[in-house]
């Protein structure tokens, strides 16, 4: 970054560029052990390109670490002809937030140590040391690096060319190495002084101890009446579908476990999952791209865990298979091993561990797409998403295996004594066109044991708390999530979480009748939604609303 090496502290540090690098040391650390760092600057240092004393890394030595398909590599190879060429739109993420917290001035930003250093804390979630309010802020961050370029000084003239506005993303490595970019508009955001505040905390929590606050409110006094930048469809699809790949990834995983070898039918679902996903982000009209208002409302209420994924992605740098540290444990330093592959013992490849347990059946909804996008939102008692926390999934009912029979759902369900994940899947009957009716997928997750209609359900087991809480959702063709009110006083015996006559079906969040001797009431929609069966489990009723707050059920 041409930093200068004498700058000891944030008082003598007057440039963007020094500050910078200041809070990439203090990033350093505070967030990594002496362990992790010294593994860390040995795959670093291992693949980076020297240019005139300048290490850093280009996108094929970011794809070609991560294990990640890279659009750069020559045609006819299968990382080229990948559909998961996501390689360009992690690069794009990556040289941006190595600019934090100057974006303004130095993004997109060269990958050298120290940018990296601070990719890696703002990506694995180590900030909780350096930063504060960093959750929150966090989706900004991410927003900014996935939104489209636009530059001042060349902003008009794409427009009259018409030009696609993720130029930014094919531009040439010769460009990318500059360090002295005008910036993204994304930090030239339009009509939210209001915001202008929250928006900082982060950056001005990182600066405050290096005594620097004055330079970073200089590098951020911008012109407000800027347009508002957005990100396309194209970007953030080709981000979801590799979220969706490696959504199980663990810990020092190997990713081409996840991203070889992948079937046209694995393919064809994880498309779908994306589409689904992405139709939340997308308006009505599909056009304009992704808002900022739009992207932290879907993400901080729908898709929590959405970005998870790249937590054990961008750990992998914390792990040198090429360090033998055994002889030289009490040192500082380390050496590296000139033959790795004779001198460390080959760890085994492990086969893919099943999130389903074997049963009595094969689930033809729950395919691999569909549980990673369930593992974007489903919550589990630790607080991660419930893949990361080793939640397995164990068949229970099916109408394919056991038939669709009351009775039946009633052995198999009613019987089972855990929380329970509730998915559908059918064709809309009131499509406008019956030749196109559309497909549909909806579900719940009920935390507590089903109950049969002599009783109704208990929620006594901490209503307040989110992870005990039910959710109702619709997986395609548009991701919507529905939370569980958190106040105890909506679950009482009328309108209880679940539902389960022989005589009316299941309902889901419903309103339940008194009961009556001389007909049969059937329960009714309730709230900002519910889910109603009907006692052949033939047809299903999804009722969504955008208000009402005294159900079972938030509105999404």
């Amino acid at each position: 970054m041409g930093v200068s090496q004498s700058v000891e502290d944030g008082r003598n540090a007057s440039s963007p560029e020094e500050l910078s690098y200041l809070l990439a040391e203090r990033f350093a650390t505070k967030s990594f052990t002496p362990l992790e760092l010294t593994h860390f600057k040995d795959n670093f240092f291992r693949l980076a390109i020297d240019q005139g004393g300048l290490k850093y890394w280009n996108e094929k030595s970011l794809s070609d670490f991560l294990g990640i398909p890279d659009g750069s590599d020559s045609p006819g190879t299968a990382a080229h002809d990948s559909p998961l060429d996501a390689g360009p739109v992690i690069f794009r993420m990556v040289s941006y937030l190595g600019a934090f917290p100057f974006q303004n001035t130095l993004a997109p930003s060269v990958l050298t140590f120290e940018a990296m250093v601070k990719v890696v804390v703002l990506l694995t979630e180590r900030y909780g040391k350096v930063l504060r309010r960093a959750r929150s802020d966090r989706v900004k961050l991410l927003f900014g690096s996935l939104a489209d370029v636009g530059r001042r000084d060349v902003g008009l003239q794409q427009g009259k060319d018409g030009g696609d506005k993720e130029e930014g993303e094919g531009k040439e490595e010769s460009e990318r190495e500059h360090s002295h970019a005008p910036g993204f508009t994304i930090d030239e955001p339009a009509n939210d002084e209001d915001e202008d505040e929250d928006d900082d905390d982060l950056a001005l929590a990182a600066l405050e101890s290096l005594d620097a606050i004055e330079v970073f409110k200089h590098d951020r006094r911008i012109d407000k009446t800027v347009y508002e930048a957005r990100i396309s469809a194209d970007t953030f699809r080709r981000l979801l579908m590799l979220l969706l790949v490696i959504s199980p990834l663990k810990p020092l995983e190997s990713v081409k476990k996840y991203t070889s070898d992948l079937t046209p039918e694995h393919m064809e679902s994880v498309r779908k999952a994306a589409d689904s996903t992405l139709a939340a982000f997308i308006p009505e009209d599909g056009t304009g791209g992704i808002s900022y208002q739009t992207f932290a409302r879907i993400v901080s209420s729908s898709l929590p865990y959405l970005f998870d994924p790249l937590t054990p992605l961008f750990e992998h740098l914390l792990f040198s298979k090429h360090l033998d540290l055994s002889q030289k444990r009490g040192r500082a330093e380390s050496t590296t091993t000139t033959e790795p592959e004779e001198k460390m013992p080959k760890t085994p490849e492990t086969p893919l561990s099943p999130i389903m347990l074997p049963g009595s059946f094969e689930s033809s909804i729950l395919n691999p797409s569909t549980i990673s996008h369930l593992s974007f939102f489903l919550p589990s008692t630790s607080g991660t998403n419930f893949i990361r926390s080793g939640i397995k999934l164990h068949p229970v009912f099916s109408t394919s295996a056991h038939g669709s029979s009351l009775t039946s759902f009633s052995h198999h369900v009613l019987t089972w004594q855990s929380s329970t994940l509730l998915i559908l899947q059918g064709t809309v009957t009131d499509s406008t066109s019956q030749d196109q009716q559309s497909m549909i997928t909806l579900g719940a997750y009920l935390p507590h044991p089903w109950k049969s209609s002599s009783s109704h359900h208990s929620t006594s087991s901490k209503p307040h708390d989110s992870n005990a809480l039910p959710c109702l959702f619709q997986l395609s063709p548009k991701h919507t999530l529905l939370k569980g009110n958190p106040s105890s006083s909506v679950y009482t015996q009328n309108t209880p979480e679940a539902y389960f006559s022989n005589n009316t079906g299941i309902a889901i969040g419903a309103k339940i009748p008194p009961s009556s001797r001389s007909q049969i009431l059937t329960p009714t929609a309730h709230g900002a939604g519910c889910l109603l069966i009907d006692s052949n489990l033939d047809y299903a009723t999804f009722h969504v609303s955008s208000v009402g707050h005294n159900g079972v059920f938030l509105p999404p």
